[in-house]
């Protein structure tokens, strides 16, 4: 498909059309010619919206799909729909599935299934087996299997000595383990934050020494094996502190956000919307907006949408004994931008949905220039519009956005020679 984007703004601090309005020509998948005007060749699709703004395509890390095994909460192709509404042309997606994808065979599945879809998938390997903590997986074999890094997911790594050995097999190709970062022993049987709110509330609390004692050590870990880490959702600001040390030492150290910490606090829980149940837990306000000035100045490049789909069934029940879980996909952008517009630059937040998540993932980063494929998203930062259940593309409803008015709405991608909304 040949396709002629009208007057679009391009918004990528790489290039030297940052911030400007330009036509970019796209002819059988690769961008031919970008102009502040360009005639329309025949037989080309003319796209020509107002306020038409222009990405690289975002990326997701994290994103939790229930194929193979939960496919009542969500499947490969209903997360691709997802994943394409929310303005994704890729993710990595966790391998908390039945069966765990702790063997080359299961990542091998992921692979081929991607194949056909409209989006990149690329599946992250257990780090232990069952995803148990308890015996580390067979990690070359996943890698050569086309594994992209490697985590237990939602299930924090316990033993120091689990977490050691797979910084130091993975070294040997250059991989990346992924940790969500949390003292189970600590956490206990935390609901939400520990604070002001949990006291008000009458809620046993998840202190943010659970998370930051957890970062520290696995600072201390991967500096000890040179190796490379993403910590997965931070949420405290004493954790920001600890990887800001380290950073300083050169350690191969990055980190990650969730959306929901930075436009929520525990403030949100008051109402006891147990899809504000999620973990990390949103903390306090404090922490947001340390959160929001590390995503600002670059100590954080990473912002996730900590996808985690989950049937009524289970997740609509009385807040103590919901799961933690919420669905992402379609609202990361739009939240941020509703909610931080004013306390995060969007070019900031463009790089944080799409340079950064592939820069610490090592895959090559697309490009917005002559002679490179596609690989775009179309959003207009200004449009309002209202998330309900009829517009979800998720298998899955557990979001606490539903009947939610945003500003700023995606409006397609453009992927693989397709254009899709």
């Amino acid at each position: 498909m040949d396709i002629l984007l009208k007057q679009v703004k391009l918004i990528d601090q790489r290039s030297t059309f940052h911030k400007k309005k330009v036509d970019i020509l796209i002819q059988k998948g690769i961008i031919t010619k970008i102009n502040t005007s360009i005639k329309t060749p025949a037989k080309t699709k003319i796209w020509a919206e107002k306020n038409t703004h222009i990405s690289v395509g975002w990326f997701d890390i994290g994103t939790q799909i229930g194929e193979p095994g939960f496919e009542q909460r969500e499947t490969i192709d209903s997360a691709t729909r997802a994943a394409i509404k929310g303005g994704y042309t890729g993710i990595a997606c966790f391998p908390n599935t039945n069966p765990v994808l702790d063997q080359q065979a299961s990542v091998a599945f992921i692979i081929n299934k991607a194949k056909t879809l409209a989006i990149d998938i690329y599946p992250i390997g257990a780090v232990s087996k069952a995803c148990e903590g308890k015996e580390i997986a067979e990690l070359v074999d996943m890698h050569h299997a086309g594994a992209i890094a490697f985590s237990d997911g939602d299930h924090p790594l316990q033993h120091s000595s689990i977490l050691l050995r797979a910084l130091e097999y993975s070294k040997s190709f250059n991989g990346l383990i992924i940790n969500k970062p949390a003292n189970k022993e600590i956490q206990s049987n935390g609901l939400i934050h520990e604070g002001e709110v949990s006291i008000q509330l009458g809620m046993s609390g998840i202190p943010s020494i659970a998370e930051s004692l957890t970062v520290h050590r696995d600072c201390e870990l991967c500096s000890y094996a040179n190796s490379r880490l993403l910590i997965h959702s931070i949420s405290a600001s004493d954790s920001l502190k600890e990887i800001k040390a380290f950073k300083k030492k050169s350690c191969q150290i990055n980190a990650s956000v969730s959306y929901l910490n930075l436009v929520y606090t525990d403030k949100q829980l008051t109402k006891f919307d147990s899809n504000l149940k999620v973990l990390p837990p949103l903390r306090s306000d404090s922490d947001r907006k340390a959160l929001v000035k590390a995503i600002t100045n670059g100590e954080v490049t990473v912002i996730t949408s900590n996808h985690q789909p989950l049937e009524p069934e289970i997740k609509e029940k009385e807040f103590f004994y919901s799961p933690f879980g919420a669905i992402g996909l379609q609202t990361s952008f739009s939240a941020i931008n509703t909610f931080c517009e004013k306390e995060i630059a969007l070019e900031t937040v463009i790089h944080a949905l799409s340079v950064g998540p592939r820069s610490v993932l090592g895959l090559e980063i697309p490009e917005i220039s002559v002679g490179s494929l596609a690989n775009l998203t179309l959003f207009d930062p200004k449009q309002k519009w209202v998330f309900n259940k009829e517009m979800n593309q998720s298998k899955s409803v557990n979001s606490p956005f539903i009947n939610q008015e945003f500003v700023g709405k995606v409006q397609g991608i453009i992927h693989k020679n397709s254009l899709l909304q």
